[in-house]
């Protein structure tokens, strides 16, 4: 919404501050998300998860209208975003290291490009422009840095390169007027720049935290390019994992949220949305196949936890009585196994 459009109707920031600081429940996991489908965002509601809203939208404001402006549909106003370039520039810019760029419309407005789909209406004037963006970017940067786990929800979306700079943006959605710049390319060394980007943009704002990536199925009917470049983050995602602390990520979560979010919706919707819940807040899957009930506990008890010479025993028995000794299983067993 624009300033003149929230004028009576912003949350204070009393107001905010009272909201986060209302107790959890215990044991509940404490996630932020950035970007991705908003269906996720609110299947990790539904499976427990304690999601971060870094910028709360008017509490007198419709759902409807709420959603339109993009609030309450992940931790923070910042787009879709599904691709580790935009969030590198993204964090750069909560850092205070890159310049806002707008789009003028023919309207006079003007239309955050590294956003453009979060203010349809777009706003008066380079002013309020400005303002608005260093807002945001302001709540993203101490949400970052108060964030115990961030997920980032990732995909293959279409971006603009601007030539001069070589920053890339989301294609606008219908309605909106944007350059004439070409389509971004989506190769590994493309890829990787990004990700190292940002990997040392969140470990500057935030050394502890801890990064869950979550590669996103391509869309039903998806062009074979598509499909491909999805692939190709699922590798570079892995190898990501492999070669970075704190950064989780799981082929079995991704066919899980796969699961989740596939059209026709899920008959156990909510026993898999609390279990990709649980592994978004670093549990163990083979601590969930075997009956381990307990809250995913943080990163350094986790490593201690697997030095326990006694607790390896004691899986490693579990596991070859019930003849299930590979980390791995499909996901109708996996989530058999988390009803019992």
């Amino acid at each position: 919404m624009s300033d003149a459009e929230t004028t009576t109707t912003t949350t204070t920031e009393a107001e905010a501050d009272t909201a986060s600081a209302r107790p959890a429940p215990q044991g509940a996991v404490r996630l932020s998300v950035l970007g991705g489908d908003p269906a996720l965002s609110q299947a990790l509601r539904r499976g427990g998860a304690l999601l971060a809203d870094a910028e709360p939208g008017p509490k007198q404001a419709s759902a409807a209208l709420l959603a339109r402006f993009h609030y309450g549909l992940a931790s923070a106003r910042a787009g879709a975003l599904g691709d580790v370039r935009l969030l590198a520039q993204l964090i750069a810019a909560a850092q205070g290291e890159a310049d806002p760029v707008f789009w003028p419309q023919p309207d006079g407005t003007l239309v955050d490009a590294a956003r453009p789909g979060v203010d349809p209406a777009g706003l008066p004037d380079l002013a309020s422009a400005t303002a608005y963006r260093q807002a945001h970017l302001t709540a993203l940067a101490r949400l970052l840095a108060e964030t115990e786990t961030l997920v980032l929800p990732l995909g293959a979306p279409t971006l603009l390169t601007d030539p001069a700079s070589g920053q890339v943006f989301p294609r606008p959605p219908a309605g909106i007027h944007a350059p004439d710049w070409p389509e971004a390319r989506m190769s590994a060394k493309d890829l990787d720049a990004g990700f190292a980007r940002l990997a040392e943009g969140l470990q500057a704002l935030n050394p502890a935290l801890q990064l869950c990536l979550i590669v996103l199925p391509a869309p039903p009917g998806a062009r074979a390019e598509t499909r491909a470049s999805h692939a190709l983050l699922a590798a570079r995602a892995a190898d990501w994992a492999r070669g970075t602390a704190r950064l989780r990520h799981d082929p079995v979560l991704d066919a899980l949220v796969g699961r989740l979010l596939a059209p026709g919706g899920e008959a156990d919707a909510d026993r898999l949305a609390a279990l990709v819940v649980r592994l978004c807040g670093g549990a163990d899957l083979l601590d969930l196949v075997t009956g381990g009930a307990a809250p995913p506990a943080a990163a350094t008890e986790r490593k201690q936890r697997a030095k326990d010479p006694e607790r390896r025993a004691r899986r490693k028995a579990r596991a070859e009585a019930k003849g299930k000794t590979a980390k791995v299983m499909c996901e109708d067993e996996l989530l058999e196994a988390f009803s019992k």
